[in-house]
């Protein structure tokens, strides 16, 4: 008996610490929650929550977990997309338009939400065993890094800032006392990248309305590939950052092909 009473307690105060770590803000029709589990780069995992007219609840990733992905190297065609849906069919949700998502009566939320991360966290995993090959996808991180470093500027990075309404990751601060924050962007499609960019959008107003010294700035992957092999990828990629997918962060926001622009940026917030 004084086993089981440990192992409850151990449960109780799990669940007691998961519980405080999920932080919500509320949206039009919901909230946005925030949960205590991160991805391999440390980001956490955000949620979308609505409660539908049909009295349904709709709980979703908002396509960030194919956004991750594609950001980290795979080539997001049909084997991937075919894997995601087994992964996602296999705990009970649902794959649609390169969002994983669950929409359930409100007695079985709480069920759905522990399958719908755990989903996410599977299909995340999928970045360790296949890695795209195809060198034009380095990591736009790891380009952005290295201009800030080749420019000297000091800099930190997964940097946490207090918004007006909650704390958001950008990855990139360059603590020179000018408060610029820079986030890379990437996305597979022209749909997901607009969508993104209304989540950024949100971020980056919600932090400016908190203090006006920061200085947000989104990085669009616009990259191109050369090789003939590439070439319908490098098509696709041109139709990604549409005028309607950048236009929620046009003003924050400089594409990778103009990197003078970028370079001319840290450098007047270098020290």
């Amino acid at each position: 008996m004084a086993n089981t009473d440990i192992c409850a307690k151990v449960v109780n105060q799990y669940i007691q610490r998961l519980q405080a770590d999920f932080e919500a803000t509320k949206s039009d029709n919901g909230c946005f929650l925030l949960t205590p589990f991160n991805r391999p780069d440390g980001e956490g995992i955000q949620l979308e929550i609505e409660s539908l007219p049909s009295g349904n609840i709709r709980i979703s990733d908002m396509g960030d977990t194919i956004g991750y992905l594609f950001v980290n190297g795979l080539t997001i065609g049909k084997p991937v997309m075919d894997r995601v849906k087994y992964i996602s069919a296999r705990h009970g949700v649902s794959l649609e338009h390169s969002t994983i998502k669950a929409e359930i009566r409100p007695e079985s939320a709480g069920d759905a939400l522990h399958e719908i991360i755990q989903a996410i966290l599977a299909a995340t995993d999928l970045i360790q065993t296949r890695r795209s090959k195809n060198p034009r996808r380095t990591k736009l991180d790891i380009q952005v890094e290295a201009l800030i470093r080749y420019s000297g500027t000091a800099y930190e990075n997964n940097y946490e800032v207090l918004g007006e309404h909650e704390r958001h990751k950008f990855r990139f601060h360059l603590n020179s006392g000018r408060n610029l924050l820079l986030q890379p962007l990437a996305a597979p499609n022209a749909s997901d990248a607009h969508i993104l960019a209304e989540r950024w959008a949100y971020r980056f107003m919600d932090v400016i309305s908190s203090d006006d010294r920061w200085q947000p700035f989104a990085v669009l992957d616009d990259r191109r590939t050369k090789t003939h092999t590439d070439a319908l990828q490098a098509f696709n990629t041109q139709l990604i950052w549409t005028p309607r997918a950048i236009a929620p962060i046009q003003e924050y926001a400089i594409p990778w092909s103009d990197k003078p622009k970028l370079a001319e940026l840290i450098a007047q917030n270098s020290v």
